[in-house]
């Protein structure tokens, strides 16, 4: 006798890592100008908050850079006219969880000329740990619920032939690794201007981060 269960584990964990998005933008009439207006905006932040909060500017990834044409719709010719350029660069910074040092950031980038956007995602240093412990809870409830049909049936479960991360069938034809986790926890800021320690204790609690894992197992009753 076959019996396919799915198995299911999942934990709520606080999370441990600060990852913050930024979004360098200024907008001008040139592209001389431009460039050199957002290159010395990103120094600023560099020099004034990243090195003084104790971080390398190596630590400082950027994602992605590009300087544009900026268009805007006329309405009364029905085309786009030409209105300058923009300095678009993203950059991610992680860190370890810590309050503190997450509210000098904030009031620190509010206090510049032309702060960048950013948003704040809390998440998991380590989530591949998580991912074993789900995995392992997984495992251990497609048991117990193939434990239960085997026995409904007056059957002896002998074993598990086949785990998968997809639903199995009887012909044994199984997909690639494809998860089911959810671990981040994501906070949007916008624009920098907000008093950080005001409200630092009241936004940054972050919600525990829920790890969920999912397996298809097929065991053999006899």
């Amino acid at each position: 006798m076959e019996i396919i269960v799915e198995g299911k584990g999942e934990s709520f964990v606080t999370p441990n890592q600060v990852v913050l998005h930024l979004h360098f933008f200024v907008k001008g009439d040139n592209y001389e100008g431009v460039l050199e207006k957002g290159s010395a905006n990103v120094l600023t932040f560099i020099n004034t908050i990243l090195l003084a909060q104790g971080f390398a500017k190596e630590e400082l990834k950027t994602s992605s850079f590009v300087i544009k044409k900026e268009l805007e719709y006329n309405e009364s010719t029905r085309t786009y006219d030409f209105v300058g350029y923009s300095y678009n660069q993203n950059a991610t910074l992680q860190f370890g969880y810590d309050k503190e040092k997450l509210a000098t950031m904030m009031e620190e980038i509010a206090k510049m000329t032309n702060p960048p956007f950013y948003e704040v995602d809390f998440t998991l240093e380590d989530i591949e740990a998580c991912r074993r412990v789900n995995l392992t809870k997984a495992y251990k409830d497609a048991e117990a619920q193939a434990q239960i049909l085997a026995d409904a049936a007056s059957k002896t479960l002998k074993g598990c032939i086949k785990v998968d991360f997809q639903p199995i069938t009887t012909d044994y034809s199984s997909g690639g690794f494809k998860s089911d986790m959810l671990f981040e926890e994501s906070v949007s800021m916008g624009m920098a201007k907000m008093s950080a320690s005001k409200t630092i204790n009241a936004v940054f609690t972050p919600e525990d981060v829920h790890v969920f894992e999912k397996l298809y197992c097929l065991w053999i009753a006899e």
